[in-house]
């Protein structure tokens, strides 16, 4: 069973291989893979809605079962009326998306502007899933607590910028820099339960 992430990101693509690596029966493929170019404006107001519509709109293209997702930041030392939210790769006034060196400048110059001590980032993976054959969805939740890392990591991922200073320790070594297995450790414990969730409602869809 062919399953479309909905991303053009190969990094993110490979991550995705890897948490959902225990489903046997799917081969994930990108929207790259399938030349698919459209791009999905993220408009909405959570990013569960936000996740819905990419998975619509892309499954519909693609002809194939899509997980899509989307993020929402928070933070401990942000005032409320500056929290991220779904804007986490959006700081500038007009909400365009920033590049993966400009999300790293911003946040140092935030860094400087709240330098407390104690730092955390907490994530809201909104991930949908769209049928388009049977025109069924669900959406899971996934969240995970970062921390700002000991040092900005001259390793930044593509698509990953924020991975080269956030940490799943305090004061620990930047995501960029674990090791394959200290990754997929980290992700498999906190996508485990999404995993096992997207696992059924795929037996669901062929019976």
């Amino acid at each position: 069973m062919k399953i479309l992430i909905a991303t053009h990101n190969q990094s993110k693509l490979k991550r995705y291989q890897q948490i959902l690596k225990a489903i046997d029966f799917i081969e994930l493929v990108s929207l790259t893979d399938l030349n698919i170019t459209e791009k999905v404006e993220e408009d909405c107001a959570t990013n569960a809605e936000n996740a819905l519509k990419k998975a619509h709109v892309y499954g519909k293209l693609s002809g194939l079962i899509t997980v899509a997702a989307d993020e929402a930041l928070m933070t401990n030392f942000l005032p409320d009326n500056e929290q991220p939210g779904v804007y986490a790769r959006r700081f500038t006034k007009d909400k365009s998306e920033l590049t993966d060196t400009g999300v790293i400048d911003a946040w140092k110059q935030i860094f400087q502007i709240y330098p407390q001590d104690d730092k955390q980032f907490i994530w809201s993976f909104a991930i949908a899933y769209y049928n388009p054959t049977n025109d069924t969805e669900g959406v899971d939740y996934v969240n995970q607590i970062s921390y700002v890392a000991k040092y900005f990591s001259d390793t930044i991922p593509n698509g990953y910028p924020m991975s080269s200073f956030m940490s799943p320790y305090p004061a620990g070594k930047p995501y960029s820099e674990l090791t394959a297995d200290e990754d997929m450790a980290v992700d498999a414990k906190n996508f485990a339960d999404f995993a096992l969730s997207l696992n059924n409602w795929l037996h669901e869809q062929t019976k």
